[in-house]
């Protein structure tokens, strides 16, 4: 029988934002800290599990932390900020010490919108409201932005109107930034239809972390190689998702999958080529599971 061809991307190991966070993670955890992450430390249930079982603790809000000082525990607690960040500006509000473990890249797209933010823009962060990473950049922003998924929420944005539309109406001043795990086409056909509004000013910055942009690349390219395509990540991660659809595009015969055991005797069956693309957040022996599980399907 003639084996599959197996082609994975070249872009298949943790992102840097991503080993980092883990590495700072794994050293508090052998201090024999009781440590609490705000949500998963990085959007991989695999690894995230792998933490809990260390003893890294996961909580859905700072206020979980605040309750816990409050009941006089606090000095036992070491709160750890995961890869895609939360809004500084909570922290200190309720004045709570942290271990950070923040992409820099993630670090720098919070550093442009309060500066955009104090020089009285009004922002449009393109992403996904839901996603943490954007939950933190829009308590960065204020009051006066709004979060825009795709190019039909472009299309119908108008500024607030009202008594609480925001002084930026007059001066029609806008920025445009995004989320760092974003698509690229998405972000360029938000900003084509907020160019076409009736702005007196606006500036834009493409904050996409460019190893997103390298694996989407990379992830296309092989996509038009090979008859079917395999990604493999969380359900939870948005660039994964976004990798998984950039594929889709390319090829209909594309799988998003969190291990090898989502992967279908089905989908592999007769197939002379497969390719396989990660998202940044998916451990390297995921890739090895499943290049074995396609070996198997060979015999």
């Amino acid at each position: 029988m003639r084996r599959t061809e197996i082609i994975v991307s070249s872009h298949s190991d943790f992102c840097f934002g991503v080993q980092r966070a883990l590495n700072i993670a794994k050293e508090a955890l052998k201090k024999n800290r009781i440590v609490y992450s705000v949500g998963p430390i990085i959007h991989n249930p695999q690894v995230v599990s792998e933490f809990s079982r260390e003893g890294l603790k996961i909580i859905n809000d700072v206020k979980e932390i605040c309750a816990l000082r409050a009941k006089g525990k606090s000095k036992k607690i070491n709160l750890l900020i995961p890869s895609h960040g939360i809004s500084p500006e909570v922290l200190r509000k309720n004045r709570i010490a942290f271990i950070d473990t923040t992409c820099p890249l993630v670090e720098r797209v919070q550093r442009i919108v309060r500066d955009l933010s104090r020089k009285g823009y009004f922002i449009i962060i393109v992403g996904d409201k839901k996603h943490p990473e954007v939950r933190g950049l829009a308590g960065i922003a204020g009051k006066n932005f709004r979060v825009l998924k795709n190019k039909r929420e472009a299309k119908a944005f108008n500024f607030p109107q009202g008594a609480s539309a925001p002084a930026e109406k007059k001066l029609k001043r806008i920025a445009l930034i995004s989320q760092t795990t974003a698509s690229v086409s998405n972000f360029k056909e938000i900003l084509s239809e907020i160019a076409k509004k009736d702005f007196k000013e606006l500036v834009s910055f493409n904050t996409i972390c460019k190893n997103t942009i390298d694996r989407q690349s990379e992830a296309q390219r092989i996509a038009r190689r090979v008859e079917a395509m395999i990604v493999i990540g969380g359900k939870n991660s948005a660039n994964t998702s976004k990798l998984a659809k950039a594929c889709r595009k390319i090829n209909k015969n594309t799988c998003h999958i969190e291990t090898r055991e989502d992967l279908k005797t089905e989908f592999l069956k007769g197939k002379k080529s497969i390719g396989i693309a990660t998202g940044a957040s998916t451990p390297p022996y995921a890739i090895k599971e499943v290049v074995e599980r396609i070996r198997r399907n060979d015999i």
